[in-house]
């Protein structure tokens, strides 16, 4: 099978999946390549957080100290490490060493901000004219804490936000149990970043997908992507199990397999993997009012209707994405710090999936150097769904030759 196409996608992930929209919406013919199936791996069990307020990126100040500190005590940390000796991998750790500063937050934070709150409108206006019945609330995104020094962290932090336009409000202890009654007596207060929203990610996810195939999108499922060949700076062949495809334009948003993915094309691609967890369960009696993060636990909660999902944890380096039932225990054990759970809870689900994650954790988007007809869409971190539908407008517009919707320079693979 050797086929032609206009714009072929690898990835069938939240940017993969919104890169295919909006080039369906301009009129292109899209297929889109899975090496499982689409809408179902990592971003299907992530917290469904679409978060604009995150404009500050992973690699930020104080980032490494904090991550020894956590894995001096790993039962109880937020990070994981995989020790492994690839030199890219090495490689990789030293750049995101070298990234947590201050100039590295300072190049994040205009780009951030754009895709995300570009991102935010368009989840908006995509639910609304698709009509997705996903759980999507814009109720905001609430930190809770329970220690004094992160409580001032936390209120530290939403002065900087609210100097960069993003709205936030501060509680003390008593506004905050009137705004979530959810919450265990001794929870001392939170920082609420209204502008934030959140959905069902898998719900929201399948929809999307099949809205996709009814807008005339060509999907192969169960189709990893082998190799391709390349000619005078254009890929002229994607090499796949079931066969060769031809197209005008490629598109990788493969997530943390990208490198692997495109290792053919002599790409410096530095994305690692980096794991996480979430537990499912039936609605609780106490069901929280909007998303919530939990303090110095960087746990995630979540109310999907009748569903509640707990998510947490970041193993960089870990390509397994089969649970560790420890940590599925634990991330229910942190959130019984926090809020009011059932004595026992109905888990319908556990859950390990990868972000991508880049040395200055800021997403990859932008031409291959080296191919006029690739466009890189990777790197996105947890951030995967909250930032898919403004990564895929922009892409739409790159392909298209349009101007983008922002500047997209800093995003770009070259800064590597």
């Amino acid at each position: 099978m050797n086929s032609k196409h206009d714009v072929l996608i690898i990835g069938g992930g939240p940017v993969g999946l919104s890169c295919a929209y909006y080039l369906l919406k301009s009129g292109r013919k899209v297929t889109i390549l899975d090496a499982k199936e689409i809408g179902k791996g990592s971003g299907s069990g992530n917290a469904g957080h679409i978060v604009p307020s995150h404009i500050i990126p992973l690699a930020a100040p104080g980032v490494v100290t904090s991550a020894l500190k956590w894995m001096l005590d790993p039962a109880h940390s937020p990070f994981g490490l995989k020790i492994r000796l690839d030199p890219k991998y090495i490689w990789w750790l030293i750049q995101f060493s070298a990234a947590c500063n201050e100039a590295n937050v300072q190049r994040a934070l205009k780009p951030m901000e754009s895709l995300g709150q570009l991102s935010a409108d368009n989840f908006a206006k995509v639910i609304a004219e698709e009509k997705f019945e996903c759980h999507y609330r814009q109720t905001g995104f609430l930190n809770l804490y329970k220690n004094q020094n992160a409580f001032d962290e936390g209120r530290h932090e939403a002065k900087f936000m609210q100097k960069h336009g993003i709205p936030v409000e501060v509680y003390d202890k008593s506004r905050v149990g009137e705004v979530e009654p959810a919450v265990r007596d001794d929870v001392l207060g939170g920082v609420h970043f209204t502008g934030d929203a959140h959905l069902n990610p898998s719900l929201f996810l399948q929809l999307l997908g099949e809205r996709l195939r009814a807008m005339g999108a060509e999907v192969f499922e169960n189709t990893p992507v082998t190799g391709f060949e390349s000619a005078e700076g254009k890929i002229r062949v994607v090499k796949t199990s079931v066969g060769e495809f031809e197209a005008e334009q490629v598109i990788l948003a493969a997530g943390a397999w990208s490198p692997i993915v495109a290792r053919d094309l002599r790409l410096n691609i530095p994305v690692q993997p980096a794991r996480g967890y979430s537990l499912t369960a039936s609605a609780i009696k106490h069901m929280p009012r909007q998303a919530l993060i939990l303090g110095d636990r960087r746990v995630a909660v979540s109310p999907f209707g009748d569903l509640l999902r707990v998510t947490g944890r970041l193993e960089v380096g870990e390509f397994s994405t089969t649970p560790n039932p420890r940590w599925i225990q634990r991330l229910e054990n942190f959130a019984r710090e926090y809020i009011q759970l059932d004595e026992i809870l109905d888990i319908k689900e556990t859950w390990a999936g990868l972000r991508p994650v880049t040395p200055d954790g800021i997403p990859i988007i932008g031409y291959s150097p080296n191919h006029t007809n690739l466009i890189l869409a990777t790197g996105h971190a947890m951030l995967g769904l909250s930032l898919g539908p403004g990564t895929g407008q922009v892409v739409a517009e790159l392909v298209n030759g349009k101007e983008t919707a922002f500047d997209l320079r800093p995003l770009r693979v070259e800064r590597y």
